[in-house]
């Protein structure tokens, strides 16, 4: 879990000069290269407890591949898997699914390092916004989110040079023709590019001045293929940081930024409504670009900082930005064996922004990344003990095209002692749509709402053989007349080692949704497969 949601914009420097240093920088890294390729197939069976339904069954055969690796110059997880499913029946269609992270960190030479990663999960479509996608592939989509960019940092005489590029690319497949009924009509998101560059020079406190001075400046820019939609954003400021005692110190900042959020106009039908097509606005390419929102002002912000060692740190700020008051603050801890992050955060994101930050926070070869044993999808979270772990929740709930006003707090923390694993994440968020004019399914200045919380278990009996238990609940308060959905469930999976390469799996749980004006579904499901490890 990193401070990703707050340190847009002008304040990623100013954390990244005062952020916890993880205890794996402190000592030179274990080499480690552990690369494994496998094939899967297991039976899985949903039976319904509440609510209608089909006892559904389907075979599912995964091909994957699990890889840590650390060394002196790379370090890198990748857990990436296809999954697909033979229905066993008409109430079971066949479905393909293809999920995963990849986190990788690459030192080319001194102080510069090529940085790399991706994601990709299954959604639902269906309006049942943050619920699991189990065995329905009439409504679900596929998530990929990838980017790559180099940064660097270094030291000349009493000054730090931070410097780093970001290029991200994100989409949204549909499986099916997202205009059968359920689907979410119009305003669905598709895909985007974006850009991120960043760079800064400064000096600490007590070594030019008693104050510490960094300036810096940044560029964003995300290109949205639904109804050419364009983001900017570009800002400068200079922060100070000056010690009041050995522990604490005052930081503020003050600068300047010029945002713009641009579209194109829909393509208009006989009756003056605009023409959908797969679930999204066809684009009128010849209409002027119309400017949705715009901010052009003087950005400030002051606060304190509190670092009583190098294990943790505390910060919290107050300012001026996007024409009102901003509330942000962050608090980080790195133990031995376990990793404590909360964030609150205040700033204009949308979907691909958000989804390429939470994945661009993702770091070390140390993640373990837990998976849906029923769909293969994953399940929210991939939590380290010694930092750089991250939820998706929160990003993959209610995806629009829309930018908005992103607000809330979020909390991680990860746990490995011994045969132990614990992981728990939990967040809270509001979304405020920046729309234009006569969007029809996102009215301008309307809100969503979502909490979130994920918590795993994971217990090693020897080198082979283990248990994993998993928690999730989600509630989505929706705008733009969409159901508000409630989503929650369990399941514990049971790993045994057959022979150095074959295992077999076992897993039961349990699943419910309540959306409104929907009677509560309540699925009881059950696993068995075996794995074939090269």
């Amino acid at each position: 879990m990193t401070a990703r949601h707050w340190i847009s914009g002008a304040s990623m420097f100013a954390l990244t000069a005062m952020a916890v240093p993880a205890l794996a920088q402190s000592s030179q890294p274990r080499q480690r290269v552990d690369v494994v390729p496998y094939l899967g197939i297991d039976q899985v069976v949903m039976a319904p407890l509440k609510g209608d339904g089909d006892v559904l069954t389907y075979t599912n055969v995964t091909a994957g591949v699990t890889a840590q690796i650390q060394s002196r110059r790379v370090e890198a997880t990748i857990d990436a898997q296809y999954n697909h499913s033979f229905g066993w029946g008409s109430q079971t269609p066949d479905q393909d699914v293809i999920s995963g992270i990849v986190s990788a960190q690459a030192h080319v030479a001194r102080g510069l390092t090529l940085n790399a990663g991706g994601l990709a999960t299954r959604v639902r479509t269906d309006g049942l916004s943050g619920a699991t996608a189990l065995n329905d592939s009439s409504y679900t989509s596929q998530v990929y989110a990838g980017y790559v960019g180099p940064s660097y940092t270094t030291q000349i005489g009493d000054f730090t040079v931070n410097g780093s590029y970001r290029l991200g690319y994100a989409r949204v497949e549909d499986d099916i023709d997202a205009d059968l009924p359920g689907a979410l009509p119009g305003g669905s998101f598709a895909d985007s590019w974006t850009h991120s560059l960043l760079g800064s020079v400064g000096f600490a406190p007590g070594t030019v001045l008693p104050v510490g001075l960094t300036a810096s400046a940044g560029y964003d820019r995300e290109d949205a293929s639904q109804l050419d939609q364009r983001f900017e954003d570009a800002w400068g400021r200079l922060d100070a940081t000056l010690p009041v005692s050995r522990t604490v110190a005052l930081v503020g900042g003050i600068g300047y930024e010029d945002i713009e959020i641009s579209q194109r106009s829909p393509v208009l039908d006989a009756t003056g409504a605009p023409v959908i097509r797969d679930g999204r606005y066809v684009t009128d390419k010849s209409s002027p670009r119309a400017l949705v929102y715009e901010f052009d002002d003087i950005i400030w912000d002051v606060g304190v900082l509190w670092r009583p060692s190098h294990r943790t740190s505390l910060q919290a700020r107050v300012g001026e930005r996007y024409g009102g008051m901003t509330y942000q603050g962050s608090f980080l801890w790195q133990g031995r064996d376990s990793n404590f992050a909360l964030v609150v955060f205040d700033g204009i994101d949308s979907f691909g922004r958000m989804i390429m930050a939470d994945v661009a926070a993702l770091s070390g070869s140390n993640l373990n990344v837990v998976r849906n044993p029923f769909t293969g999808d994953l399940t929210g979270c991939a939590f380290s003990a010694t930092g750089g772990g991250q939820c998706f929740n929160d990003a993959l709930s209610g995806i629009t095209d829309a930018n908005f006003r992103y607000r809330g707090v979020s909390a991680q923390y990860a746990l490995r002692r011994g045969p132990w694993g614990w992981g728990l994440g939990a967040g809270y968020s509001q979304r405020k749509f920046i729309t234009p004019q006569g969007q029809t399914v996102l009215i301008r200045g309307s809100r969503d709402e979502n909490w979130f919380g994920n918590a795993s278990m994971t217990y090693m009996f020897n080198d082979r053989d283990s248990i994993d238990t998993v928690a999730y609940i989600n509630y989505f308060d929706a705008s733009g007349g969409r159901p508000d959905v409630l989503n929650y469930g369990a399941f514990t999976s049971y790993f045994k080692g057959l022979s150095r390469r074959l295992s077999a799996s076992a897993s039961v749980g349990i699943d419910g949704v309540k959306a409104d004006d929907i009677d509560t579904v309540i699925s009881a499901m059950g696993q068995v497969g075996l794995r074939y490890s090269f």
